[in-house]
């Protein structure tokens, strides 16, 4: 097994944050997001559960550099008028009321309403189980998140390329498989740049355990 430390700096790297986000787009690497509970998790079930598309976007009470969950919004909106399609919100707080989730996913609702259309629901960040919530079928889906929406945000706003991971179990998919079905996809986007797996969030260990593993097995799987 090779060392992880020989690939720092290199062609797969760690990071942690916005920031380490942020730095890893300005050298033009590759974003591997992971947010285990729940951003990401969300994201591998609803894929698997045939979602269109996925998008990641700041809460609205954010004051954050890079971030413009309104142009998220908009973008996703006429893209799910492309296709012809849906368009579904996951949203914080998980255990909440849909007002709350609403309220802080107004500035995204705001920029889907701009394109004539309304957004279909809005649900929590359960993870895996956010797959059983409602039909998922060749939907645009939009995360509202503290830490993953933020990220991906900012990527997005920043010209960067990313996609998502986990480690977490699915409906579908359980132990390695699941973590090989992110590198597998990141393998297919990154089209030879190099790859940065960023943590969603330093204060969570699941993230930063979960990083460090993807990395390790994408350098075994190569």
């Amino acid at each position: 097994m090779k060392e992880l430390s020989a690939f720092n700096y290199n062609h797969i790297n760690v990071a942690y944050n916005l920031s380490g986000a942020v730095e890893a787009v300005k050298m033009g690497r590759f974003v591997v997001l992971v947010d285990i509970i729940d951003m990401s998790t969300s994201f591998e079930a609803v894929s698997e559960a045939g979602a269109y598309s996925l998008w990641g976007a700041s809460p609205s009470e954010k004051d954050l550099p890079y971030v413009n969950p309104f142009l998220i919004g908009k973008k996703a909106a006429q893209e799910a008028k492309e296709k012809a399609t849906g368009l579904i919100i996951i949203a914080e707080p998980r255990n909440g009321s849909n007002n709350e989730r609403k309220k802080r996913a107004i500035k995204v609702i705001n920029g889907v309403e701009s394109e004539g259309i309304q957004v279909e629901a809005i649900v929590p960040n359960l993870g895996a189980e956010t797959a059983k919530i409602l039909d998922w079928e060749d939907k645009v889906v939009i995360a509202v998140t503290d830490c993953g929406g933020v990220i991906f945000d900012a990527v997005y706003q920043l010209g960067g390329k990313l996609t998502t991971a986990t480690v977490a179990r699915t409906i579908k998919t359980k132990g390695i498989d699941v973590a090989l079905k992110g590198i597998n996809r990141t393998m297919l986007m990154a089209n030879n740049l190099p790859i940065t797996f960023v943590a969603a969030s330093s204060n969570a260990l699941e993230d930063v355990l979960a990083v460090h593993y993807l990395a390790q097995l994408m350098i075994q799987e190569n």
